[in-house]
This record gives structure tokens, C-alpha cells and sequence, in this order.
């Protein structure tokens, strides 16, 4: 018995699109398939098993299966948050990788037989087995993938792209922290030294400083993309600060993933603001899975909400300073913010809109992340002339304050 191979999904697999095998039996007795999905959360270091499925044969076939796995993994992905203040790229390892083992279950003799065995996490019995492929926390729209190349985010050549959904030019407070997301490389035949290029320039444009922070997990002979992908490069101004880089005069400084090999990715742009005391610096997950970051810089208004738990208890017929009628047994606290933009440009407020496509979302407030849930948000045209647009975000802080029990 052997299982070929018609379609297997191209790597590294996006965990909100179709991730579609297509195999062929040369078994005439064939039933169904059942399919056995390990994935690894670690690198690849360990892959225990998370599912077993039954495939029926392709409508009009007797030997061909088609299925999707997309259930399966997009269970999987996760989302980590970046060290706040971190001076290095980050690996923390949230993509995964997975496989599949086909095992054939055939009519022999009027009975089904198959080597699946669900009590042996190491059968080597199978009939197929894919290689490792690795899976991100990325969605696109059913719009956008009319015209998606996930090619375009892969870093081996010229304008090549991060991950993030923010316009090429941002503007960013001091203390300030941000990343940026990168997808996978190839490269072969020795070490490329990848690395970030920071360049920095006064508010004439003229060059200050340029600084080098190295890629190290892509710097080995051989880079695939399983080669430590779906790293994050921390680009805010407090994490350029902590990793050496002066912005002394600085007005704005630019971003640029470089390699011997001629790799010159997209150019990003931080023009440096002043901050102010009603600044909202918020970061939420992008449609690539990473961490995006913007700050609103209008007003923000506070609203406090109580809502308390009563008792009744009888009062005494003398005077006693601890009698009382009605007390509180138990108060919540919790508190409601809506957070506005200033007049901003078409590209800023797409930027922002996208972050109430997955409504996950932090504040950072000293140096601290606080979880927040985020209600509404709109977007308001405030001269139909030149088209300045404010954008309003209302949300509440994810965790409510209790008072003392009564």
C-alpha cells in the first residue's frame, strides 16, 4: 500500500486560510483515510499528536482524498506580547509547525483493517507522512486574498515587507515601545549577516547616526522557512534607547531589514512627536498575528461606573453606632474610556480601524501593559474639503476594582 501526494500546502501555511492536502491511494480496497495531525509549539523540539480524522474519497473518485486541516491548526496559534524595553530581536516562538500521517483503511475479507493505532503516539506504520511545515497567526480578509502574495512578505529581496498594517511613515512619542514583525527568509551557500539598519536624522534631514542591530536566528548557512521564523524587531524609541542607539537631535529615524545578499526590505519611517498627558498608547494584534502600536493624541474622557450588592439588617430599639438599615455588602468599580485621534490622513485611520477586527488590545501606561476591552470605535469626517478624520475609541479596563465586603 502507498499514499502519493497530489497537493500539499505551500510553507510556511497561514493559519486562517485553507491548508489543503490531496492524496492518492494505489490500495483498490481503500475505505477511507484516517489522518493524524501533530503540531509542535516549541520549535519543533517536541510534536504530540492533537487530532485524528476519517476522510471519505473525493465525490466521483474511489482513490483520491481532499481535506482541509485549517480547524485543526488555527486552534493551535497564539498571540504573545513584546517585552516591553526589549533592545533584541525577539524569537518567542509563537508560530507552529506541523505534519500529517496518513493511515489507509482497506475492506479485507469483509472486515476494515488499518495500522492506526490512537494508543501509539510513535507509529511508524503509516502510509504518508508530510514534512514540517510551519503555521502562522495570520488572517487576511476574503477581499484581500483576490489579490494576497504571501511572497510579498518573504524577506529575500527588494520592498519587501513587515509585518504591520501601519502606514510607511508613523509618528511615535519618546519612551515609546514598538515592533515590528517579520514573516521568513531563504538564503544558501554561507552566513548573509542579516541584519536591522537604524538610521537617524535631524529635523533638516541630515543623516545623524547609522546603527546595526544584528538578526542572529537568520544568520547560519542555511535559512528555510523553518529557520527560526516569525520574529519580532523592537523599533520604538524607548527600545532604540536601550539598545545603544543615541536620539540625541533625532527628529525622526528609519527602519530596513539588509543582508549581504542584496536583500533590502520596505523602508519604515518614526517621525519623533512630543507627548502630552492625555497621550493613549495602545497596542493590539494586528491581521498578521503581531503587535501593532499607535497613539492617540486628543482628549480622552473617563466615566466611573458603580455597581454594588445591598442587605438589609434590623435595627436595634436603642441607639448603637454599628446599627444601621442598609448597607453594601459588595461594590464593583469599573471604568469606560473614550479615546480620540487628532484630524489624521485616510492611511492612519484605516491603521487604526484595524485594530477592531480582533477587539485584543493593551494599554501601556509606565512602562506596563493593562488589558483592555474595546466596545466601539468610529470614524468621523470633519470636512468633506480636505477630509481631516478623527478616530474614537471607547473601551474599559478588562479587570474591575472590588470594594471591601460589608
Amino acid at each position: 500500500m502507498a499514499i502519493t501526494a497530489i497537493t500539499t500546502p505551500s510553507s510556511p501555511a497561514l493559519a486562517y486560510q485553507p491548508i489543503i492536502f490531496k492524496l492518492e491511494s494505489d490500495e483498490a480496497t481503500i475505505v477511507n483515510l484516517v489522518i493524524e495531525v501533530a503540531i509542535s509549539e516549541d520549535g519543533g523540539i517536541t510534536a504530540p499528536r492533537v487530532a485524528a480524522i476519517s476522510v471519505s474519497p473525493d465525490l466521483g473518485t474511489v482513490d483520491e482524498f481532499t481535506f482541509d486541516i485549517n480547524e485543526v491548526i488555527k486552534k493551535h496559534v497564539s498571540f504573545k506580547l513584546k517585552t516591553i524595553g526589549a533592545s533584541a530581536v525577539i524569537n518567542d516562538v509563537d508560530n507552529i509547525q506541523f505534519r500529517i500521517k496518513a493511515y489507509e483503511v482497506v475492506l479485507t475479507g469483509g472486515v476494515l483493517v488499518t495500522a492506526y493505532d490512537p494508543d501509539n503516539a510513535n507509529n511508524a506504520s503509516f502510509d504518508y507522512q508530510s514534512s514540517n511545515i510551519p503555521s502562522f497567526n495570520w488572517r487576511e480578509s476574503h477581499f484581500s486574498l483576490a489579490t494576497f502574495d504571501k511572497q510579498n512578505y518573504k524577506l529575500d529581496g527588494l520592498t519587501k515587507k513587515f509585518l504591520s498594517e501601519g502606514p510607511t511613515t508613523k509618528d511615535i512619542e519618546l519612551a515609546s515601545n514598538e515592533f515590528l514583525g517579520m514573516a521568513w527568509t531563504e538564503s544558501s551557500g554561507g552566513v548573509k549577516n542579516y541584519i536591522i539598519k537604524v538610521l537617524t536624522y535631524n529635523n533638516l534631514g541630515a543623516l545623524l547616526n547609522t546603527d546595526n542591530l544584528s538578526v542572529s536566528d537568520w544568520n547560519s548557512i542555511v535559512v528555510s522557512s523553518l529557520t527560526n521564523p516569525y520574529l519580532d524587531v523592537p523599533v520604538g524609541t524607548a527600545n532604540l534607547i536601550a539598545m545603544g542607539v543615541s536620539l540625541t537631535n533625532v527628529a525622526k529615524y528609519t527602519i530596513q531589514l539588509v543582508s549581504d545578499d542584496g536583500i533590502r526590505s520596505e523602508v519604515k519611517t518614526y517621525n519623533i512627536v512630543e507627548s502630552c498627558g492625555t497621550d493613549v498608547r495602545i497596542h493590539f494584534i494586528n491581521k498578521f498575528g503581531k503587535q501593532d502600536s499607535i497613539t492617540l493624541k486628543g482628549n480622552e474622557t473617563e466615566t466611573i461606573e458603580y455597581k454594588s450588592i445591598n442587605y438589609t439588617k434590623a435595627i436595634s430599639t436603642t441607639y448603637s453606632s454599628s446599627d444601621y438599615g442598609n448597607a453594601v455588602m459588595h461594590n464593583k468599580t469599573s471604568k469606560s474610556f473614550s479615546a480620540y485621534s487628532k484630524s489624521i490622513g485616510r492611511d492612519v485611520i484605516n491603521f487604526a480601524s484595524s485594530m477592531l477586527i480582533t477587539k485584543i488590545a493593551w494599554i501601556e501606561i509606565g512602562g506596563k501593559y493593562f488589558s483592555i476591552l474595546i466596545e466601539d470605535g468610529s470614524k468621523l469626517i470633519r470636512n468633506n474639503e480636505n477630509m481631516p478624520i478623527q478616530f474614537v475609541l471607547n473601551y474599559s479596563l478588562a479587570n474591575t476594582e472590588k470594594g471591601h465586603r460589608g
